[in-house]
Parts: C-alpha cells; sequence; structure tokens
C-alpha cells in the first residue's frame, strides 16, 4: 500500500489516461485496463482513510496534525475519488450498457475482496508487529532504568 497522496495522484492519472483512451476510441481492453488502475490506486485511497478513523496512539501523539486539517484533506480525497467513480461508471456504461456495469461492479466487489484479504491484512500485521515492538522496547528501556536506579540506592 502507499501513501494516499501518491495514490490519489496515481487515480487521477489513471482516470485522465482512461478519459483519453475513450475520446481517442481506443479498444475497450485498453480502457479497462487504465480504470482497473484507477480502482487500485481509490482502493487505496479509501483503504488509508478507514485506516484513520482508528489510529494507533503512537502515531496520534507524534505525527497529529489539526483534526480540521486531516477532515479537509480526508473529505477532498474522498470527493475526488466519488467524481471520478462517477465518471468511469457513465463511460463503462456508454461502451457496454447497464450488463456490463453490474458485471464490473460484480468483478470489482471479487477483486477488493482478495485485495483486502492479501495486501492490507499484510500491511495491517506489519504495523502490528511495529507496535508491539515499539511497546517490548520502551519496557525494556523501563525496566532496566528501574534496575539501574534500584541498584544506585543500595
Amino acid at each position: 500500500m502507499i501513501d494516499p497522496v501518491t495514490a490519489i495522484a496515481a487515480a487521477s492519472k489513471a482516470f485522465a489516461m482512461t478519459k483519453a483512451f475513450v475520446e481517442a476510441g481506443r479498444s475497450a481492453e485498453d480502457t479497462l485496463g487504465q480504470v482497473a488502475k484507477w480502482y487500485g490506486a481509490a482502493s487505496d485511497v479509501l483503504f488509508d482513510e478507514s485506516k484513520k478513523s482508528n489510529p494507533n496512539p503512537f502515531k496520534k501523539m507524534v505525527f497529529a496534525k489539526s483534526a480540521e486539517a486531516e477532515a479537509l484533506e480526508a473529505f477532498a480525497r474522498k470527493k475526488k475519488i466519488e467524481a471520478q467513480r462517477k465518471e468511469l461508471h457513465s463511460i463503462i456504461g456508454m461502451a457496454y450498457g447497464n450488463q456490463g456495469l453490474q458485471e464490473l461492479r460484480d468483478i470489482k466487489k471479487q477483486v477488493i475482496k482478495q485485495r483486502q484479504d492479501a495486501v492490507y491484512r499484510q500491511q495491517e500485521m506489519k504495523e502490528q508487529i511495529l507496535a508491539t515492538l515499539s511497546i517490548l522496547f520502551g519496557l525494556g528501556i523501563i525496566t532496566v532504568l528501574t534496575i539501574f536506579i534500584m541498584g544506585g540506592f543500595k
């Protein structure tokens, strides 16, 4: 997974390429390849937004922005993705009809589930391991300091 700023840039680029392909009359396969890239980047953006609703305490203390700034940035990214999604669905609907659009939605649900199982769980596990190691490191330092202080008073 990449950071949300890079993901939104990737989504915007894939969106622009999709529109350019459609306007140039490129094949459906080329266009859908760009749509797939867009969905991947949009998924990263939306996953990051959902993670921010439950940040770990360390990040909250050290890397905190103002609540208003974070909320505005998240809102802007989410609205941009929603607007792009609507336009992409419109383009696909024109090219493949309602049946094609429904098929895309079904495939998208399946891909999202697979992506969550593979990529996002791995990312969450990595973050949990780092948090656990940080806590253990802190406890180790406290233990060493406690032993040093107790030994110094004898």
